[in-house]
């Protein structure tokens, strides 16, 4: 026997649930994050602990490597075409996650008595709607491009806020940032971080542009790489920076920008399938899955509940806001917030920072927040 056929035969399992679980999407228009996460908790059964512990390994610098590439593709990904349904989007998203982000960090402080900081950034975690979640309910429905334009530009604006915050109060919970919101320096930041993203993007641009290389969308993500190291080291945000070298090339009709958005997809596919999988194997073996259980009811009933209710204020306050309803029915979480959980829980728990298991509340917020969106859609078709 050559070996390793343990761990070969489970990539190939993991594609193919992967795979399946796309089928399904296509098939019912709901979520296949359902088919993921029930394959994990199967899983799960055959999976002893020290395994699991193994695994754990594993999914930190997974973790840090997905939320890279969502950042990445994001930027790649978002259209100029978009950019005059601009003012709706940021209206309508930014209003959804900062009203979810003072609902959740209360629930956190007050009902589930967290600390401060913790409440805060597990509250950055949760108030964003997931983009590829949002984008597959759009698609299955043949949404308007007005509709589908609004709803793409505020999830990648809610995944950036959700990444952004979420860094901030975890570095203020374990006591490595000075807390501060000086309007000044913010500003700096994020002026320097986009003038970075801009500098890599025209120097990608000038020195690279006309290359020929078979392998040069590695290029791409390794200059962006250095990119993400560069901007925290001159105190910007690392997230501004490469969205923008990424939103910048993305503009441009290049062979090795096609050929990074596939590789991107294909990258994506596989993690995101990694990830769920792994959160479904947590399940059977949590000391309090009921406890966080309720936690996570709690929050993803208070944030479907304030998207319907934002979407049906905002209707009356305007007519043309009808065709773009089908936005408030969305609120399923989905691969960002399961990133960041794991990335937090690490962190915080490296620092003796109290905190409850971050991984598995996200499993339940996931499959409870998408549950709520495959209900008030199912809803919607039969009238």
């Amino acid at each position: 026997m050559a070996g390793g056929e343990e761990i070969i035969g489970a990539l190939g399992l993991l594609i193919f649930v992967g795979l399946a679980s796309r089928f399904f999407l296509k098939k019912t228009g709901l979520s296949d994050i359902f088919v993921l996460m029930l394959a994990g908790i199967i899983a799960g059964f055959f999976v002893s602990a020290s395994d699991l512990s193994a695994l754990s390994f594993l999914a930190l610098p997974f973790a840090s490597i997905t939320l890279f590439m969502i950042i990445l593709g994001e930027g790649l990904n978002l259209s100029l075409e978009h950019a005059k349904f601009a003012h709706k989007a940021l209206f309508f998203g930014g209003l959804n996650f900062f009203v979810s982000f003072l609902a959740i960090s209360a629930l956190g402080y007050f009902a589930f008595k967290l600390e401060p900081f913790v409440a805060l950034a597990l509250a950055a975690i949760y108030s964003g709607v997931a983009p590829e979640i949002l984008s597959g309910v759009l698609s299955g429905l043949n949404a308007g491009r007005e509709t589908t334009a609004i709803g793409e530009l505020e999830a990648v604006f809610a995944d950036a806020l959700s990444i952004m915050f979420a860094f901030l109060f975890i570095s203020a919970a374990i006591g490595s940032h000075t807390f501060s919101f000086g309007a000044i320096d913010f500003v700096i930041a994020i002026l320097l971080s986009v003038a970075l993203g801009a500098l890599f993007a025209a120097f990608w641009r000038f020195f690279f542009f006309k290359a020929e290389s078979e392998n040069q969308h590695l290029l791409v993500i390794g200059l962006a790489a250095i990119l993400y190291v560069i901007s925290a080291f001159f105190g910007a945000n690392s997230v501004i920076s490469v969205f923008t070298f990424a939103f910048l090339l993305g503009t441009l009709t290049h062979p090795s920008i096609e050929e990074m958005r596939r590789f991107q997809f294909e990258f994506s596919f596989f993690l995101r399938t990694f990830f769920f999988l792994y959160l479904g194997m947590l399940v059977l073996h949590s000391p309090k899955p009921v406890e966080l259980a309720v936690f996570a009811v709690a929050i993803s009933f208070l944030v479907a509940f304030l998207r319907l209710a934002i979407g049906k204020a905002l209707l009356k306050l305007s007519v043309s806001a009808k065709e773009e309803r089908i936005l408030e029915y969305v609120s399923g979480r989905g691969l960002t917030c399961a990133v960041l959980s794991i990335i937090a829980y690490e962190k915080l728990s490296r620092y003796l920072v109290p905190v409850p298991d971050l991984p598995l509340l996200s499993l339940f917020v996931i499959f409870f927040t998408n549950s709520i969106t495959a209900f008030l859609l199912l809803k919607k078709r039969k009238h």
